[in-house]
């Protein structure tokens, strides 16, 4: 990748459009940080399988699941400029590593919801309770 756009199809018929990578952007993804992210976070042993292994989707805007010690697949991304940078990134860390990240058919791009979320307000007011002695 470089500093073209680069179109995936995805999921629901939606096009993800991965922004081109600046020089930092690429440097970041060569990063020994990014490695170690890639390799002892994403693709620890221990996290074979399960999407979003890091708990970092607050900060990174997408659900990565490791599928074996060197592939992953995006499973969801928030569909805004900073998420997309980060995946961008991510793809070509990935490429550069040597490892596959798909991001394909199983892939969902979203709109975060501007509404309230209001799941806690009204789980505390219905669901049934127990006092413990």
């Amino acid at each position: 990748m470089s500093g073209e756009t680069h179109e995936i199809d995805v999921a629901n018929g939606r096009i993800i459009t991965l922004p081109g990578l600046t020089e930092e952007d690429k440097e970041r993804a060569r990063s020994q940080e990014m490695r170690v992210y890639i390799r002892h976070g994403v693709h620890h042993p221990d996290w074979i399988g399960f999407p979003n292994a890091n708990d970092d989707f607050r900060q990174t805007g997408i659900v990565i699941q490791t599928l074996d010690d060197q592939t992953a697949r995006a499973l969801l991304v928030i569909d805004e400029a900073e998420p997309l940078n980060t995946l961008a990134v991510l793809k070509f860390a990935y490429d550069y590593l040597g490892y596959a990240l798909h991001i394909d058919h199983a892939t969902v791009l979203r709109q975060l919801s501007g509404k309230k979320n209001m799941t806690e307000d009204v789980l505390s007011e219905t669901l049934p309770s127990m006092e413990v002695a």
